[in-house]
């Protein structure tokens, strides 16, 4: 089976593709252009894997929550393929994407978490079990000490995504506090196989529910600078 998975809620550019078991990636720093370079780096990927976007038999999204402009272009972009080619669309929860590549022991408790100006995060809380990244608290639109505040019994904490980064003085706070250990993992990107793999598994638990392109929306867990400057019209 051949697996391609998008990513664009980060100024982080991912795009992981598996071609029967090998895996192909590409991720960089792509600001706000992702309009720009997403389908060019896509060609550059397939190409690499000598194959088509029609020999793609199953997509994977990020459906944030993230970047507003982020997500609608992997989104819709991922549901136009998946129309004309007619082949299932998963919705990944972004931070689901990012803490299932940490590799992380059982014992960690992980942070995912962009940067969402307002003094805010995008971030979601996640712990491994039998290698599965288990949701603990909702990926939400956050300040950072909700985030930290709403975690039990913690564990050492491992926290990627560029809000972790921001807001590190409070997390280095909450962990003395606690008198638990952290560990920033800074310009943290998601892995392939990582992508890859989750796509599959929430396809398989559901596979009827991914055959409805209607399923796979933006993730937004906050309103728009244009939808509030128009609601206070």
């Amino acid at each position: 089976m051949n697996i391609l998975v998008i990513d664009t809620s980060t100024e982080f550019e991912f795009i992981a593709l598996s071609v029967n078991g090998r895996i192909f990636e590409f991720s960089e720093n792509a600001g706000i252009s992702h309009s720009v370079t997403m389908f060019q780096n896509l060609s550059s990927l397939l190409s690499q894997a000598s194959i088509k976007i029609n020999d793609i038999d199953l997509l994977g999204v990020g459906i944030g929550p993230g970047s507003f402009t982020g997500i609608r272009i992997a989104v819709s972009t991922a549901r136009m393929f998946a129309q004309i080619l007619d082949i299932p669309l998963v919705g990944l929860k972004s931070q689901e994407i990012y803490a299932a590549s940490t590799g992380a022991s059982e014992d960690k408790t992980i942070i995912a978490a962009f940067d969402a100006k307002k003094s805010k995060v995008f971030a979601g809380v996640y712990r491994i079990s039998d290698s599965i990244a288990q949701e603990i608290i909702e990926p939400g639109d956050y300040k950072m000490e909700e985030v930290l505040d709403s975690i039990k019994n913690p564990g050492e904490l491992l926290c990627i995504g560029d809000g972790c980064g921001k807001y590190i003085e409070a997390i280095e706070e909450y962990a003395s506090e606690k008198g638990i250990s952290y560990k920033y993992m800074e310009n943290f990107v998601p892995a392939g196989k990582a992508a890859v793999d989750l796509a599959l598994r929430k396809y398989k638990e559901s596979p009827e529910k991914f055959t409805d392109l209607n399923n796979t929306v933006p993730f937004y867990t906050r309103k728009s600078d244009a939808e509030i400057a128009r609601d206070n019209r």
